[in-house]
């Protein structure tokens, strides 16, 4: 059986503004398996960044879980 090497689940994103809460993502889901490459796309202000900074463990998503080899983040 071939392990999962990162797994996103339901990763809800957003932001705070002046008008009121801007969410970016909600429900994101991702399975890497060893091997595959992933391009992310997408225009300005979508969150790509952000869910980037979310799957490498460097910025806690609003929901969500995130895990490496059956390890959470």
């Amino acid at each position: 059986m071939i392990a999962v090497v990162l797994e996103a689940r339901q990763i809800t994103l957003g932001y705070a503004r002046a008008t009121g809460w801007q969410s970016v993502l909600e429900g994101f889901d991702l399975q890497l398996m060893p091997g595959e490459v992933v391009s992310v796309l997408g225009p300005s202000g979508v969150g790509k960044s952000s869910l980037l900074r979310v799957l490498a463990g460097l910025q806690t998503a609003h929901g969500g879980s995130v895990s490496v080899l059956g390890q959470p983040l």
